[in-house]
Order: structure tokens, then sequence, then C-alpha cells
């Protein structure tokens, strides 16, 4: 048997097609060339020898092949009649199969008697497990994490990650199998993750559902890591984390109003009894995080008496002042008070108080009509434009807003129409801190006077409004006095 090229004079061997291993694994980019798994090393590997030309043996030509490890003779086979497919292989026995890279070749004798060489074969044996890295391989977490455990409140914020230090000799497709036990060397996998870039840090991530569905409580994690071959290292050594990332329902009760009357989720403020500042608590009991932003909410949003802060009163963390100007503009109002928990990606409303805010009916002033008296009002000796005059009330400030109105009947009983005085007027600051018409700036004309029915009475009132207009408080008492001639 012999091949040979061609445009010589002698024939040259051309060496036969290389054998096969079918137990190597297909190769892959960055990995070992033909690696045999370490499961197919404990008996002895099937070498397959290519079919070449020119086969013709007989009893007195015989054929035959000798395979060669790493150029030591492993088993030579002859045939005398035709070779049947199935038997062109050997089996190579197992003290052949060290750790290292092997070249497997075989010579082959025709017929004729020649004699030609394979290329060879190049086989790659791992036996060696990967070695972990420092302090056996320990799995590292963050400070927060091994400090506080791993709570309900970590996972809404963070993912669970950890670095794998260095080990010795990381290649391509390497295995990583990470345990997540419920008790000492439970072994409990929970993941596998492959090796793709050996050159990068390696870190591991575990899944909130995964940590949801095992539980609370002590738990050890570890891996080990199994190379291509499926040579296993030893196990790293346990982190043992403290989980407690079952959710809570948070509990985030009512504010807390001290002014306020009642109990629960509806209570009542009386502005009558009420005194500067008005301070709503948030409870104690407020499950509130380290991160997270406190706001009160005072009404709703796009009203005259909506407020929010986020700033503690006299650093009292749990403690915010309502503006005395937004408290007076929910009078005659049920606000809704609650605080509002926030963090960079979420916010939670607290439990909403509802406080009926009552509006104040005691210390207000009565108009006061310049030249009344007990027996009322003399028409005669009025002059053409009469003053009327109303004091100050408590919290007065400047932008409330006043209307005064007078009413009466006219001669024969029916009712006249109402004169404004003033209407929807917003308080100056000279006003809110003397009163109005105290300059006699604000009058009713005598001639409206006189249209009225002498002998009978009209009356003068006033109301204020604290939420720019939209709801009145009438003013009690009422000037209501009989007018005269």
């Amino acid at each position: 048997m012999q091949r040979s090229t061609q445009g010589t004079s002698v024939p040259v061997p051309v060496p036969l097609d290389p054998p096969t291993a079918p137990d190597a694994l297909p190769d892959i980019p960055g990995g070992q060339h033909n690696l045999l798994p370490v499961a197919v090393l404990g008996r002895p590997l099937r070498i397959d020898i290519p079919m070449w030309e020119y086969s013709r043996p007989t009893p007195e030509y015989p054929e035959w092949i000798i395979l060669y490890w790493n150029g030591s003779e492993v088993e030579k086979k002859t045939w005398y009649d035709d070779i049947p497919p199935d038997e062109l292989y050997v089996d190579v026995p197992v003290q052949f199969l060290e750790h290292g890279v092997a070249a497997v070749t075989y010579l082959a004798h025709g017929f004729n008697g020649g004699e030609v060489g394979s290329v060879p074969l190049s086989l790659t044996i791992d036996k060696v497990a990967p070695v972990l890295g420092d302090n056996q391989g320990s799995l590292v977490f963050d400070e927060e994490v091994l400090r506080d455990g791993v709570t309900a409140r970590y996972l809404e914020n963070n993912v669970l990650q950890a670095l794998v230090p260095s080990y010795q000799t990381p290649a391509v497709a390497d295995m990583l199998i990470v345990y997540w036990d419920r008790e000492p060397f439970a072994d409990e996998e929970v993941d596998r993750y492959e090796l793709k870039d050996p050159s990068q840090p390696i870190s591991i991530v575990f899944s909130k559902e995964m940590i949801l569905a095992r539980g609370d409580g002590k738990r050890y994690v570890h891996y080990k890591v199994c190379d291509r071959a499926g040579n296993l290292s030893a196990g790293s050594r346990p982190v043992t984390l403290e989980v407690a990332a079952t959710p809570i329902p948070r509990s985030l009760p009512p504010v807390l109003i001290e002014q306020a009357e009642g109990w629960g989720a509806q209570q009542t403020l009386t502005l009558n009894d009420f005194y500067p500042p008005l301070l709503v608590e948030v409870p104690a009991s407020a499950v509130i995080y380290p991160d997270e932003t406190l706001t009160v909410v005072w009404g709703a949003p796009g009203t005259a008496g909506y407020f929010t802060t986020s700033t503690p009163y006299n650093g009292q963390e749990r403690l915010f002042e309502i503006p005395t100007q937004y408290v007076l503009a929910q009078s005659t109002h049920t606000v809704t008070v609650l605080y509002r928990v926030s963090d960079n990606a979420n916010a939670l409303d607290s439990d909403a108080l509802a406080l009926d805010v009552k509006a104040r009916s005691e210390q207000l002033p009565q108009p006061e009509l310049d030249g009344a008296n007990a027996d009322g009002f003399s028409l005669g000796k009025a002059p053409a434009n009469v003053p009327i005059r109303l004091g100050t009330w408590p919290l007065i400030a400047e932008g409330q807003q006043v209307s005064i109105q007078l009413t009466g009947v006219l001669p024969g009983g029916s009712d006249a129409p109402a004169y404004d005085v003033l209407f929807a007027h917003a308080l100056s600051a000279t006003e809110a801190d003397e009163g109005i018409g105290m300059r006699d700036d604000v009058t009713v004309p005598k001639t409206h006077l006189a249209t009225l029915w002498i002998g009978h009475n009209f009356t003068i009132t006033a109301s204020v409004s604290f939420d720019e207009g939209a709801t009145w408080v009438a003013f009690r008492p009422v000037l209501n006095l009989p007018l005269r001639d």
C-alpha cells in the first residue's frame, strides 16, 4: 500500500488520514482541542481508524495496522480477508490515558507490502480539577448584606450579587454550580453559570424569586467549579447569610394631630379652639426606612388649601407644620391628610385621615354702622356716605377675602335688592392689622338707605373667605336695627 506525489521519480508516501476519537468533545472557541471528558477515562478509549484505499488482504498477503500512543505501540490488528468496517478501531487501555496532550497515530501495512503512517490525532486529557481562590473561594457579598442580612427592603432596591474570587486556570466553558442551602452541607443547587470570558471578573446573581421561594432564616451559600472535562473542584467555604426577605405588610397608619378631636380615620378640628402652629405627626409605628423621604400632604392638589412639606418641624424628623393660611383655607371642608413615603423608584401613601375642619364661630366682629345706637339708625342725621367698620378677628391675615352686605325691605314689605358694600375684597396688610373701614373708606350711600322702609329693620352682614372665594364663613352676630327718619 502506497500513496505517492505526482511529478517525482521516486514515490513519496502521503500520510494517511488521522484516526478519530468518538468520545472527544467538539472544539469550541477558546477551548482545549479534542478534549476528552474525564467520564470516559475510566475505561478503554476507542480510537477509530479510517479505511485506506486499495485494500485486498489475503491469507498470503495479510494487512495490518499498529496504533501508537505518544510513540508507544498500543495494539496490532491483522486481517486476512476483506476488512469489516466495524473492526477498524482500537481500544486504548486505561494506563495510557494520562494527563496531558497525546499524539495518536497508526501505521498501516498493505497487501503489497507497502507501509504508510497517518497524520497524528492530538487529544487533550485534563485530570486536574480547578483550585479555588482566596479564603477557600468564599463568595464576596456587599458589606451591607453581611451586616444586615438579605431583607425585603434590600431586595426592593437591589439585586443580590456575589463576586467569585479568582481561581487557578479558569477556562472557557467552566461551569459554576451554585448552592443556596437551608441546612449546612445540603448542596441545594440553585443555578449554573457557564464561563464565557476567563479574563473578566465572575459575578453570581441570585434572583429575588429564588430567595423568596427558599424562605427566611440562615442560608449557606457556596459553589463548586466543574471544568469542561468534568473535573469538579472542592466546594467553596460557605457564606452564612441571614435572610428576612418575606415582605412584611407595610404599616403606614394615619397621621396624629394633637389639636384634633376624635379617634381613628375621621376626626375634627374646631377652629374656635385652634392655635398655631398646627403640627402633624407621623406615628412612631409607621415603618420608614433611612433612605426614604417623608412628605406630609394636606388637602387635594388644585385647591386653595393644598399644601405639602418634607421639612420637619424644628428638626423633629416625624413632626411637620401646616401653615395657618392652609389650615384656615380648609374651613368648612373635610380635608384629607396623609404622608407619602418615597425613594428613588417608588412612593407609598399612608392611610388617610379625614379631618373635618369646623369654621370659627366665636370672637368674630359685628359690623358697625357709623351713627347707629340702641334705638336704631337715624336717616335724617346721616352723611351722604355712611361709614361701615369691621374689626379684626383671630388669625386675620393679608389676602383673606371679605364681603359686607346690606339687606332690608322696601316700603310695602317686599325685599330690597341686596347692596354689596364689599364683595370678595382682599385684605391689605393695613386692614389685617387695624380692621376694615377704620379710615372711613368703606361706606354705604345715604341714598340707598333712603330706599328702605322707615320704621323697619335692615341688616348688615359680613363674611370671610380663607380659600380665595370658594367658600364663605358668616360672621355672627349680624348688625340688625330699625331705620329711623
